[in-house]
């Protein structure tokens, strides 16, 4: 009977597999992993574009490299890592328009990973210069045919203004159209109200939690007749039309994003006459003013775009210069605030910006608190106190902020002048696909900021 069984045993080994082992299954990627509702291997991703994805068998998970951004449920995944459980996970992936490759690493329940190389192309950015440059084009063009042109010049606060008050009634219905709940802030403090101290513009977009805030904005006010130091302008195309227009598309881009806090979008008035706009949303009480029974957590500030890398200056050739600074920067020796990171990861990690680029002389401005370390640095990426913004309001009030800026005083000699026109941005940079360019980096380099920072949990008020 002994020799029996052991011939049996012998006999039925090769077939089982060794002694009962199973056989070891191939990775199957495309039965669990789909991009656009189709195998990974077999679709083309379109740079800066959103595409769907599906993920499933439970402990199956992808990860992607940092310039390659994983969403689900309208939320930045700040891992790059997704895996599933009982239930399929569907979520987007969003490359920046200077991804140059795509590797997505599926590795399944059993810890075998196997690389998926995405094939890309061009795509249609959701955010661009090109849109940018349009919508600059239509505001600050005066024509008789209202289609062709809006005419939103002469955008000065004060006596009453009635183009100001044209231009912030457009501006509104932009954000309305998308679906924000959004209001006109009027502050009168002196008592007259045919003449207000500010005309804020205000769109609100609920979070998850009901205990913070968050924000982004630009001021949509430019410098009346006789303003210093040019005289003052009466388009402010880069003072600051340009920063206007780019919170009207990040507007439209966050449409379907997720954040974790409130967040409000909005466009100033009366920055040119000391923040007095900013000021009164964030210290009076409304019920869509700033509220002071949440913590503010950071806010992003755009004003004066594009006159920036990747453009040059047409007189000497080198590139002009790009300022991103976060703050508050109590310590110039110490990091002081955890946003810095979010903003030297996106420049430098998801956006590969080069990081010394630097031109054989010096930039004209030297207002911050780095200079003799930066004076000649293209990409002026770090923290400071540097102020002149709205940013300021609410740095005042312990939140975490970048400032973004370009060319400023003697790199950009149209400030606050007659001559700061959108003509004569194009002819400073060498031509409207250049100004393009540079417009769509700092687009991108600030959404990103956003919503990097958004899922970034140790950036807290400073006072909280």
């Amino acid at each position: 009977m002994t020799a029996l069984v052991l011939v049996g045993i012998f006999v039925l080994a090769p077939l089982s597999g060794c002694f009962g082992e199973s056989e070891v299954k191939e990775i199957d990627v495309d039965s669990a992993f789909q991009i656009d509702f189709a195998n990974p291997n077999d679709i083309i991703l379109r740079n800066g574009e959103f595409h769907d994805f599906t993920l499933e068998g439970k402990g199956n998970s992808i990860s992607t490299q940092e310039d390659v951004l994983l969403f689900v449920n309208g939320t930045y995944v700040k891992s790059h890592q997704v895996t599933a459980g009982e239930e399929t996970v569907a979520g987007w992936i969003l490359t920046t328009p200077y991804v140059t490759s795509v590797n997505i690493t599926f590795t399944d329940d059993n810890g075998r990973s196997e690389i998926v190389n995405v094939p890309i192309t061009d795509g249609t950015p959701i955010v661009t210069g090109e849109e940018w440059f349009e919508k600059m084009d239509f505001i600050t063009s005066v024509c008789s045919d209202s289609s062709k042109c809006g005419g939103y010049v002469n955008r000065w606060m004060g006596s009453p203004n009635p183009a100001f008050e044209r231009a912030a009634s457009f501006f509104q219905g932009h954000f309305e159209g998308l679906g924000y709940e959004t209001h006109i802030l009027r502050v009168i403090d002196h008592g007259n109200p045919t003449e207000p101290e500010s005309l804020n513009i205000i769109a609100w977009k609920d979070g998850r939690n009901d205990d913070c805030v968050q924000g982004m904005g630009a001021h949509m006010d430019i410098m009346f007749p006789g303003g210093p130091p040019g005289g003052g302008t009466y388009e402010g195309a880069y003072d600051n039309t340009a920063g206007t227009v780019t919170m009207m598309l990040f507007a439209r881009a966050f449409v379907d994003l997720t954040f974790d806090c409130d967040t409000f979008l909005a466009l100033w008035s009366s920055e040119e006459e000391g923040l007095r706009g900013s000021n009164a949303f964030a210290n009076n009480q409304c019920d869509y003013c700033l509220p002071h029974d949440k913590e503010l957590e950071f806010y992003i500030n755009m004003d004066m775009m594009g006159m920036s890398w990747p453009a040059k200056k047409g007189g000497t050739g080198d590139f002009f210069p790009y300022h991103a600074w976060s703050g508050p920067d109590a310590n110039p020796d110490v990091q002081d605030v955890e946003i810095t990171n979010v903003l030297d990861h996106v420049h430098f990690g998801i956006l590969n910006a080069e990081r010394n680029l630097s031109i054989n002389g010096s930039y004209g401005a030297g207002c911050d608190q780095h200079w003799d370390e930066h004076h000649n640095r293209v990409f002026d990426v770090h923290e400071d106190t540097f102020g002149r913004s709205d940013h300021v309001t609410f740095r005042n009030l312990g939140a975490q902020t970048i400032f973004h800026l370009g060319a400023y005083d003697e790199d950009y000699s149209a400030y606050h002048s007659p001559s700061d026109t959108l003509d004569n941005m194009v002819a400073e940079v060498g031509g409207q696909e250049e100004l393009e360019k540079s417009m769509e980096f700092v687009m991108w380099a600030a959404m990103l900021e956003f919503i990097v920072a958004d899922q970034s949990p140790d950036i807290r008020n400073l006072n909280a």
